[in-house]
């Protein structure tokens, strides 16, 4: 019993990996398939069906473009656009046919043409608009689209491009479009046109009903001066109803307009409403100073003026405030003290020239460089910044996050507001510049006039260009990191799967053990079923021998019986005697026929027969183990020399993706260079401005100064007390004549 126990362990050891053999069917059961199965066994499991599915692009697509809207509602714009230039690249995006139900090629163009709307890629997404005019004209994204190209057009100063849109009568945020539209025609010179867009705006209401009031307001003082009550009224009525930064912009053209009808009460309250903190306080300022000294409160007038050019240094008519400031002390007989402040002027305004010629070549070449490095040269230039009057939209405005999602669902947006616009004030223009350039430059610079005009579009489109050279960049290092994480995670995986390999080798190696443990076992148990089956043929053999033995004699004492009894052997006892002789030669029948079968019957018996399956066994046990050493091997081999190439350098994916980054580098780095040259040019240009001015400014001063002292030597030389004071006339610091003083 304890010599049968290895072999049982072989049966153990050599199953599992028998069982990884190839099934063999050449004996099958006669029993059908559908038979039940025996008591206490399990019926076998049918063999799985192999699924193949079917490519669907279509669908792929439709999802694609799904992901891409969801990357655009969670802020991830670069990965939308990546997806989405990918899918443009692929065949179905071209064929421009929709399945049922599905998203097609037009859906791309317009979620690819608000990608590139959103980053501020002006260029492309005109680009992408007019594709998807081709692909769908007049479809169901035209509305969103013409409001996106009309404030495309109108920073670029195509005021021609929107006048025609505008005519297109497309759906959408009319009130943005009549808006824009009433303020392309301003831009023209178009007031009937610019009236009737405005009225436009207004009757489709939203948060641009009230800017389309206040800016007709604004266009129908300015295209006939006869009008300047009405407008007054409007804006009076416009400012009480409005909160925050717009009722403060209101209340200040309220007040400008006032002061130009001669309403100077009326100018003066309205723009002493203004408070000081507000965009719109610096020209609220300087208005209340006029509006009083044009209504005869000299003293208020005075004080107002010397406020602004304290808090407003920046702002151009700081020089003409302190002017002014002077000329009423002047008017109020003070000429000794206008004398020494018209000189404390001219002496400022010298310095600040002096400092400003010296520094003008280096300044403003480095200035230029940091407005541009921090992408703040598009907005520090926008004309009339100083006056507190410029209204701004976000970059997203008409291509908001809920807009382009009802859009692509088919829903109308005419429930959704576009981007409430804000009012971009001299204060955030000079911490614009202060931020970028530093407090030691001269920030008046910025706020100065050139004598030249500026086409609108030259600073929207290189600032385009750098900014779409900006994402591109930042597109290429995002396709990079991309590249160089696939490369990590292919790295890593093969590092896994030489783990794998490692611990599958030391399987193997265990099992090589346990075979040759069998093995060990088997050849002792082969052994002692040889002795056992010697043993056992022998002793057949000797009972065979005994038997025919037995047979032998049995047949030659009935041959001698018989031959004794000769004639006297008749009736039962011959019968006897032949029946015994039949039966002795069957019984050596018998032995014979056992000892031919004799090897057969070993073979057949269980433990002889398992023996011959275990050997079997055993060697498809050997074979599996070194087929799969041998697959390990290569597999070893082949892991380890991708691995080394994968450490040892950069994967082409990546090294194309660096190509692609300097490419992206070097183009921005033209793209920043034109624009650092335009901006060079406009500082330049401006300071040039700024320098004439000053340089009136103090021809201004010294003239004042000049009067002053002869007022002062009027009054020394003047008639005893009680005489009348000679009065002066003439026009403000800055004319042909001597101050006027009353």
């Amino acid at each position: 019993m304890m010599r049968a126990l290895p072999a049982i362990a072989a049966v153990i050891l050599v199953t599992p990996l028998a069982a990884q053999q190839p099934t063999d069917t050449s004996m099958k059961s006669s029993t059908p398939a559908t038979a039940p199965a025996a008591s206490g066994t399990h019926a076998a499991a049918p063999a799985a069906a192999v699924v193949q599915p079917a490519p669907d692009q279509a669908r792929g697509f439709d999802a694609e473009l799904r992901m891409a809207l969801f990357d655009i509602t969670i802020d991830h714009p670069l990965a939308a656009l990546d997806r989405l230039e990918w899918l443009r690249s692929s065949p179905i995006a071209g064929s421009g046919a929709p399945s049922d139900g599905l998203r097609s090629q037009q859906d791309l163009l317009f979620l690819l043409a608000e990608s590139y709307y959103r980053l501020g890629m002006r260029d492309a997404f005109r680009k992408a608009a007019a594709s998807l005019d081709s692909a769908a004209p007049a479809g169901r994204y035209a509305g969103v689209i013409t409001a996106q190209r009309m404030l495309d057009a109108y920073s670029r100063g195509d005021y021609a491009r929107v006048r025609t849109l505008a005519s297109a009568k497309t759906a959408g945020d009319r009130g943005l479009i009549s808006l824009v539209a009433g303020l392309g025609a301003v831009q023209n010179r178009d007031f009937a046109a610019a009236h009737t867009a405005f009225a436009q705006a207004s009757q489709f209401g939203g948060q641009f009903a009230p800017y389309a009031k206040y800016m007709d307001a604004l266009a129908s003082a300015a295209s006939d001066s006869a009008k300047g009550t009405a407008a007054l009224a409007t804006l009076q009525t416009l400012g009480e109803g409005q909160p925050g930064a717009f009722a403060e912009h209101v209340r200040l053209s309220a007040a400008q307009t006032a002061l130009g009808v001669g309403q100077y009460a009326a100018a003066a309250s309205l723009a002493d409403g203004v408070p000081a903190t507000s965009g719109a306080g610096a020209q609220a300022l300087l208005t209340k100073a006029w509006a009083l000294y044009r209504g005869g409160n000299a003293a208020g007038a005075a004080m107002a003026f010397r406020d602004f050019a304290t808090r407003y240094p920046q702002l151009p008519e700081r020089d003409e405030a302190r002017l002014m400031a002077g000329q009423i002390m002047l008017e109020g007989g003070k000429s000794d003290s206008a004398e020494k402040y018209f000189q404390g002027i001219a002496d400022s305004i010298s310095g600040e020239l002096t400092t400003l010629q010296a520094r003008a070549t280096t300044v403003m070449s480095d200035a230029s460089r940091a407005l541009v490095g921090a992408r703040v040269a598009g907005s520090v230039f926008i004309a009339n910044a100083s006056a507190g009057k410029v209204i701004s939209l976000p970059d997203d405005a008409g291509a908001e996050k809920a807009r382009i999602a009802a859009a692509f669902a088919g829903i109308p947006d005419s429930s959704l507001s576009t981007s409430v616009p804000h009012f971009l004030s001299n204060l955030g223009v000079a911490e614009r510049v202060d931020s970028a350039v530093g407090t030691g430059f001269p920030v008046r610079v910025v706020f100065a006039a050139r004598s030249d005009a500026q086409t609108p579009g030259s600073y929207a489109d290189r600032t385009q260009a750098v900014l779409t050279t900006d994402i591109h960049l930042a597109l290429a290092a995002y396709r990079l990191e991309q590249q160089i994480d696939a490369q990590r995670i292919k790295i890593a995986a093969l590092e896994n799967l030489q783990r794998l390999i490692i611990a599958s080798d030391s399987g193997l190696a265990d099992n090589a053990k346990q075979i040759a443990a069998t093995q060990d076992s088997l050849e002792r148990m082969t052994s002692v079923l040889v002795n056992t089956r010697e043993r056992v043929r022998n002793v057949l053999r000797m009972q065979i021998a005994a038997t025919r033995q037995a047979a032998a004699d049995n047949i030659r004492l009935l041959d001698s019986t018989k031959t004794s009894l000769g004639d006297n052997a008749k009736g039962m006892e011959l019968e006897a005697l032949t029946t015994e002789q039949q039966t002795a030669n069957v019984y050596s029948a018998i032995a014979g026929d056992v000892e031919r079968g004799l090897e057969a019957a070993l073979d057949h018996h269980p433990a002889f027969a398992l023996r011959d399956s275990l050997v079997a066994r055993l060697a498809r046990a050997h074979a599996l183990h070194d087929t799969t050493a041998s697959v390990l091997a290569a597999d070893s081999l082949a892991v380890a020399t991708e691995l080394a190439t994968q450490r040892g350098k950069e994967s082409n994916a990546v090294l194309a993706m660096r190509t692609e980054v300097a490419s992206a580098t070097a183009q921005r780095t033209v793209a920043e260079g034109a624009l650092v040259a335009l901006v060079d040019e406009e500082l330049r240009a401006r300071a040039t401005g700024l320098v004439a001015r000053l340089s009136r400014d103090r021809e201004a001063a010294d003239y004042a100064t000049a009067s002053a002292a002869f007022f002062k030597a009027m009054d020394a030389s003047a008639t005893p007390p009680g005489g009348a004071t000679p009065a002066g006339s003439g026009t403000a610091p800055g004319g042909a004549s001597t101050p006027p003083r009353r």
